[in-house]
């Protein structure tokens, strides 16, 4: 791994623990673009995003699975349905247009749900199951999953707490099924797992100080800029 990617990972491993997404959501497109295929980027990411989710979770005093329940219930058995999809198509698709699709599309959602609360989700089974998809196929469910954990709760910790408990879920179904049916894990990339402790601790500082609204407004205005800078390198590539 080369120290760009070690940068690259570093800064996004930094937002992921601040803002509870940010590894998978901002890395995925970043290591499709430096020319990584889909599988190749989850093992890469996913073993960070599965510690610094774990660091989250155990911070938290007061834990409630009913929503870890609901995730595994209702997104799991799609989020392998995704993957399932991706194995056949990833050679035909232009991932990175339709990746910077979706992260436009869903940053737009959020701020838009900050600003005006005008997305209030009245069947949350249903979300999930969508959610489930739309993260198998992208490795992007972080905006639609903060969506989903900003309408259930007002805490910012809650709602952090949540999130890194989805993509917790998540990203151990999701290495463990890539690990049996499709591509072997690289230990290599492991040598660096120092890199979201130490940087998961240093981050909590910073954590403590940002209020609840600008939380998720510096996250989803960041999360809509690299859309669309990912979405015109994805037409000039092609």
């Amino acid at each position: 791994m080369s120290l760009l990617e070690l940068l690259i990972i570093s800064i996004f491993c930094f937002f992921q623990s601040v803002f509870g997404v940010g590894l998978l959501l901002l890395g995925t497109p970043t290591f499709l673009l430096i020319g990584y295929n889909f599988f190749e980027v989850l093992n890469i990411l996913l073993p960070y995003s599965i510690l610094i989710s774990f660091l989250q979770i155990i911070s938290v005093k007061n834990k409630n699975f009913e929503f870890s329940r609901k995730i595994i219930q209702f997104s799991i058995p799609l989020l392998i349905l995704g993957l399932i999809t991706i194995e056949y198509f990833q050679n035909k698709i232009n991932f990175i247009f339709v990746i910077s699709i979706v992260l436009i599309l869903f940053s737009i959602i959020n701020i838009i749900n900050l600003k005006e609360q005008k997305f209030k989700l009245k069947n949350i089974n249903l979300a999930l199951m969508f959610l489930g998809i739309i993260h198998g196929l992208t490795n992007l469910g972080g905006t639609l999953l903060s969506i989903l954990a900003s309408n259930l709760n007002k805490d910012k910790n809650i709602i952090r707490y949540q999130i890194a408990s989805g993509y917790f879920i998540f990203a151990v179904f999701q290495l463990f099924f890539i690990n049996i049916f499709y591509e072997k894990i690289n230990f290599i990339y492991l040598k660096f797992i120092w890199i979201p402790i130490l940087i998961f601790f240093i981050s909590q500082k910073i954590f403590k100080k940002i209020k609840n609204i600008l939380f998720y407004k510096l996250l989803n205005l960041f999360a809509l800029i690299y859309g669309i800078y990912i979405f015109i390198n994805s037409l000039m590539l092609h």
